[in-house]
């Protein structure tokens, strides 16, 4: 029995410590940072100048009541059970998504390009050996003769 469990806690410390596993880990706590990083540019940066320019328009209280019946609020058609078509929530729903559809352009656009930067750099950079043909060791690219193989390049 106890050789059982000795062996179930050893897989499942090989499952757990994986490195995928681990990676995938990762992964996910900094996808959830950058979530909050996000929301909090969106929430506390961008949407104050838009609701600025808006005037404070509150399309939350926007609504179409089906049916009978006139409501000031949606809180007193939702009280009065009338049917109703909240379309100021979609209104708030579709800025909210393009503020963050814009902030995640604009925000994987200067990540792309600082990778394609980098990667342009490692381009640019000269090799400083070759191989040589007959050992296939690496050597100065200004090398006359392999200092391995001894061979005329």
């Amino acid at each position: 029995m106890k050789e059982k469990i000795k062996k179930a806690a050893e897989g499942f410390k090989d499952f757990a410590l994986k490195d995928a596993l681990l990676g995938t880990a990762v992964g996910i706590m900094i996808g959830s940072a950058l979530k909050d990083l996000i929301t909090s540019l969106i929430d506390n940066i961008l949407m104050p100048p838009i609701a600025y320019l808006t005037s404070g328009i509150d399309f939350s209280e926007l609504f179409i009541v089906i049916g009978k019946g006139e409501y000031d609020t949606v809180e007193a058609a939702n009280e009065a059970g009338a049917l109703i078509i909240t379309y100021g929530n979609f209104i708030n729903a579709f800025v909210s998504f393009l503020v963050l559809a814009i902030a995640l352009y604009f925000l994987t656009n200067v990540v792309v390009k600082q990778i394609e930067k980098k990667d342009e750099k490692k381009k640019k950079e000269k090799p400083t050996t070759k191989e040589c043909p007959f050992c296939k060791t690496d050597i100065p690219i200004k090398a006359k003769r392999c200092p391995n193989c001894t061979s005329e390049l």
